[in-house]
């Protein structure tokens, strides 16, 4: 196919335009279906399938393309192919004005706008940008910087009167709205949309897409000249925006007519400017490519370019109003009044055999633009290279100040999350006062109440442990989307999120080990003094976070939290079993170290009766008496070291690293292995 003037002169501005080009993508996956966590199945060889089949074609500043096809023509793959997102057994070359890029470098100069939405919904819309402005601007940027940055993209993509509204509040077109400002943050020249009109309806879908026809085709004029014209008093103080920390206006002027989208009438006659810093090449337009299905016919009209996928191959790339020729000139003539989307949708689909419409358009196609890409053409490589390296000065915050924003933002959703949180509680403090109902008046050490104290002392180790490590088994299934697109995205390390995480739940753990413990330990053990309170205390917190490892070593190894629960039935029942009162520890010398039941119910128990000198035992006792705690501790075959509670403190944290070694592990592999888009 003859190229146009625009393909000629690179469509982003003449010399100053950037040209992504793909060639012979091809991409492959297994036949059958197969687990996230597939770490047992790998030694099984699997038949592959073919998604992409030699897919070629490109990409410039100034282009707004559609993907357009059946479902399950490959569609969102291309998408995540030429972005660099897609990970697995995927060959081809993607190339940035002739040089070759590789993932690093396609995710720092590109945006990826998924298909739902991936956010923590309990933010506000200005909390979400401004939180992930940290993560996606240089380490250098001042937060004035950064909330001005924040505030121009609310305004910009019109959620300026939404911007402390939480985004579970947010209709679907705000959130689809908002993403685009999230991804807009890093002003990459490359967007790449998956669906951005899934879900919407037809006024928010076309609202959307105009976006992004803007931010391709049009400039954009900033705040500071404008007040230079009309003073600061024209767009208001900063205490007058919802508390916002200034009010910035990001207006994208159409090159010719400079029609606004959001100025007044009196300031269309304002020159155009940049509002962010200029890129190297010059140029203010940037190139978006969005998978998209049935679009109207409106939204259709504002594509300048369109690709038509089938089979996994591409049949028709070029300017959108020329589509209908190319169809027409193979005899399939569009009809009057007719979406012409849905018309080639519909062709490609309904169109079988051999002479099937898809085989027609391909072999013209590809017959029209034999050698195409053959990068002659192209700038030269050396501009793409001053861009790259421009790029690549990037630094983001470093790894510790990573870590201390997650906390926060752990910290955050717990805290507008604190209904649920409460009533979890209340129900722990349930557990507490039936145990101590139950247990209440052993605490007089006489030989009737040995087994009642260790039996109270064993449920105390059990309740932690079981509280924490069911009650974070449904992280990670739940966490998986955010980790895997934040993480992927480059936004953070998976080992700061990590961290992050398990910091996360250590006050948690201490504070309910302390605040059950109260209610038990005034009801049965309040003769022995504050001493024991406190070490006592202080190892069911350590129990906690080790179950916490515990906890997250299954929500990793399973897909769903509902598989963990289930499948933590066996791992419970052996780590019970060696946990010291079901089954003499003596008798599994070994499998008791692998226990976080053992090293707990032991702490405790010496804790507890290591210092008891005397046992009231009556002489006419049928059966042996026990005279000391150390007869009680030997008895159940229970070390009496003098060092045996700090070395059970210390095997708990190391079970527990073992647990997240092991956990983040399993995590990582399954991100790498996935992909992210």
């Amino acid at each position: 196919m003859p190229r146009d003037a625009d393909d000629a002169g690179g469509g982003g501005g003449g010399v100053g335009g950037l040209c992504l080009e793909w060639k012979h993508l091809n991409y492959y996956v297994p036949a059958q279906e197969q687990s996230n966590y597939s770490f047992w199945n790998e030694c099984r060889k699997k038949r592959e399938l073919r998604i992409l089949n030699d897919v070629s074609g490109h990409l410039k500043t100034g282009d707004l393309i559609a993907i357009v096809g059946g479902s399950g023509v490959g569609k969102t793959t291309l998408l995540a192919a030429i972005s660099q997102r897609l990970r697995g057994n995927l060959t081809g070359d993607v190339v940035l004005n002739g040089m070759a890029m590789n993932r690093d470098q396609m995710t720092r100069i590109s945006s990826f706008l998924p298909q739902f939405e991936i956010n923590v919904k309990t933010f506000t819309a200005y909390e979400h940008l401004y939180f992930m402005s940290h993560f996606k601007m240089h380490r250098r940027t001042t937060k004035a910087e950064k909330r001005q940055r924040v505030t121009d993209l609310l305004l910009a993509v019109g959620l300026r009167d939404a911007a402390h509204t939480r985004i579970q509040q947010l209709s679907g077109g705000e959130r689809k709205r908002l993403s685009l400002a999230e991804e807009l943050i890093t002003d990459p020249i490359f967007l790449f949309c998956d669906e951005p009109t899934t879900g919407l309806d037809s006024f928010s879908a076309y609202t959307v897409i105009k976006t992004l026809r803007h931010l391709c085709t049009r400039k954009r004029i900033s705040k500071h000249s404008l007040t230079q014209v009309y003073g600061e008093d024209s767009f208001g103080s900063d205490e007058s925006h919802n508390g916002s920390n200034s009010f910035e206006m990001e207006i994208m002027m159409d090159n010719k007519s400079k029609e606004s989208l959001l100025l007044p009438e009196a300031m269309k006659d304002l020159p155009t400017l940049d509002m962010f810093n200029r890129s190297p090449n010059g140029t203010t337009k940037k190139a978006a490519i969005c998978s998209i299905h049935q679009p109207t016919s409106d939204i259709f009209e504002l594509f300048t370019h369109i690709i038509l996928m089938d089979a996994g191959r591409i049949v028709y790339q070029g300017r959108t109003e020329q589509a209908a020729k190319f169809f027409t000139d193979l005899g399939f003539e569009l009809p009057l009044n007719c979406n012409p989307a849905d018309y080639y949708v519909k062709t490609l689909v309904d169109s079988k055999g051999a002479e099937s419409a898809g085989e027609l358009l391909r072999a013209k196609y590809e017959h029209e633009t034999d050698g195409l890409y053959s990068g002659s053409w192209l700038l030269p490589k050396h501009y793409s290279g001053d861009y790259l390296k421009h790029v690549q000065n990037f630094r983001k915050i470093r790894w510790i100040y990573q870590v201390y924003l997650l906390i926060v933002r752990f910290m955050t959703e717990d805290l507008r999350n604190i209904k649920t949180g409460l009533i979890g509680f209340g129900f722990f403090m349930i557990t507490a006062a039936t145990l101590s109902l139950l247990y209440s008046g052993v605490g007089g050490l006489t030989q009737r109440t040995v087994q009642d104290v260790g039996g109270s002392i064993f449920m105390l180790s059990n309740e932690m442990i079981f509280t924490f490590s069911y009650g974070v088994t449904y992280i990670f299934p739940a966490a998986l989307p955010i980790i895997r697109r934040e993480v992927g995205e480059g936004t953070y390390s998976l080992s700061a999120y990590y961290v992050a995480l398990v910091v996360s739940f250590i006050p948690v753990a201490f504070f309910k080990g302390y605040v059950f413990l109260s209610v038990i330990y005034a009801s049965i053990y309040y003769t022995r003094g504050f001493l024991l309170y406190i070490t006592m205390g202080f190892l069911m917190s350590l129990s906690a976070t080790a179950a916490v490892g515990y906890g997250i070593f299954l929500s990793s190894l399973f897909e769903t939290d509902k598989m963990a629960s289930e499948c933590a039935a066996p791992f419970d029942l052996i780590f019970l079993i060696f946990g010291g009162t079901y089954m003499n520890v003596d008798s599994v010398p070994l499998l008791k170290y692998f226990s976080l039941f053992f090293y707990s119910n032991e702490a405790l128990m010496y804790n507890f009766w290591i210092d008891i000198d005397n046992i009231d035992c009556p002489v006419n006792e049928d059966h042996p008496c026990v005279k000391t705690g150390l007869e009680v501790l030997q008895q159940a075959s229970f070390r009496t070291a003098d060092n045996t509670y700090w070395l059970d403190c210390v095997s708990l944290l190391m079970v527990a690293l073992v647990f997240h070694i092991v956990s983040f592990t399993l995590v990582r592999r399954y991100i790498n292995r996935s992909g992210y888009y």
